[in-house]
């Protein structure tokens, strides 16, 4: 009885364990093989891919030169127009200075040279050109754009300031009325006193004075105030960052 249970269940274990099993490995077996061979398939696509992309560069090379050569050329006319572009509105400025300056009966290239002197060369001819147009269309005369230049120049060494910006917001605050511009340049004149006091001196009534003439109150009063405040400052002495402007302008010009 017990010899028969034993074959029974060996019988048992033998169909549905352990030939099973074995039908299941021998199935995974196939799929692994199957997978290998997928796996040879897309490796071996990959390469013909990879060969066909460098067989097709190599057909682009002349391409892809010429579009290079191309862009190289396009950024060069590029660089030679701005240059030609820079040269034009250089060429124009120093004429707007002779044409203003001349109106005045005054000399352009004598306005430029004095503005160059008095900042020590730290302006490129460029510079000192746009800054003398403002001040000649606002109607300053010679003297007083002399004046502004040193004070701008003195308070951008007391201040530790650019020089190009400081020249540019005396000038500007000046010829705009535009007392805002002046206040970081240590310089608080205001409009009203100094228009009062200017018609005060040439015997006018404050309202019967022209914007020209309210413009030559305030230009007056700031330099008066700004060669006053910074008297004590020395121009004579070269300092490292006047150097470096001064390099900076000649490279422009």
């Amino acid at each position: 009885m017990a010899k028969t249970i034993t074959s029974v269940i060996k019988a048992i274990f033998q169909s549905q364990g352990a030939d099973k099993v074995k039908k299941d490995i021998e199935g995974l077996g196939l799929v692994n093989e199957e997978l290998n061979k997928k796996q040879t398939r897309l490796g071996n696509q990959s390469t013909n891919n990879a060969r066909a992309f460098a067989a097709q560069s190599s057909g682009l090379g002349g391409l892809v030169a010429a579009y290079a050569g191309a862009a190289a050329t396009t950024f060069a006319l590029q660089q030679a127009f701005s240059a030609l572009q820079s040269v034009a509105n250089f060429q124009e400025t120093i004429a707007g200075t002779n044409a203003l300056a001349a109106s005045f009966g005054q000399s352009g290239p004598q306005i430029l040279k004095t503005i160059q002197e008095i900042t020590k060369g730290q302006l490129s001819l460029k510079q000192a050109a746009e800054t003398a147009n403002i001040a000649l269309a606002a109607g300053f005369n010679v003297t007083q754009i002399a004046k502004i230049n040193e004070v701008a120049t003195k308070a951008s060494k007391a201040l530790g300031r650019d020089l190009t910006d400081s020249v540019n917001r005396l000038t500007r605050g000046a010829a705009k009325l535009e007392p805002e511009l002046l206040d970081e340049l240590g310089i608080f004149t205001r409009i009203d006193p100094a228009v009062e006091a200017y018609a005060s001196k040439i015997g006018r009534a404050t309202s019967s004075l022209t914007n020209f003439e309210r413009r030559q109150a305030f230009v007056n009063a700031i330099i008066d105030e700004g060669s006053r405040k910074y008297s004590e400052i020395n121009l004579s002495v070269d300092s490292s960052a006047e150097s470096f402007n001064r390099l900076l302008a000649r490279l422009s010009d």
